[in-house]
């Protein structure tokens, strides 16, 4: 009996440390991977890719470092993607910006979660 408690303990012991291993949450990449990655694909030169990153973390919600759990209204997100949307329009070139167009996700679809 005592074996069989045991095991049972070592195996949930190994599945708890597998699933804490995991730093990837939900199987969503990170988002500064994901930002470096379009930066890379876009081809964007030095100082394009210092402006597009400051937009890129600027669209992202203020209440991440735990200081407020309230998400931003949908009203709040479309102004925010909209005027992020100009900012790159002026830094990438038409090219770049078409290129662009083509990796975000259709706005109205959700994403795989």
């Amino acid at each position: 009996m005592k074996k069989q408690i045991l095991g049972l303990a070592v195996v949930l012991l190994l599945g708890s440390a597998v699933c804490m291993a995991q730093d990837n949450r939900g199987g969503r990449p990170d988002v500064s991977k994901r930002i470096e990655q379009m930066i890379t694909d876009l081809g964007l030169n030095e100082t394009q890719a210092k402006e597009f990153k400051a937009v890129m973390e600027g669209m992202r919600p203020a209440g991440r470092d735990g200081a407020s759990s309230e998400r931003p209204s949908r009203e709040e997100m479309e102004k925010r993607r909209n005027e992020a949307d100009a900012k790159i329009k002026k830094i990438l070139t038409d090219e770049q910006y078409k290129k662009y167009q083509g990796m975000r996700p259709q706005r109205g679809q959700r994403r795989d979660r």
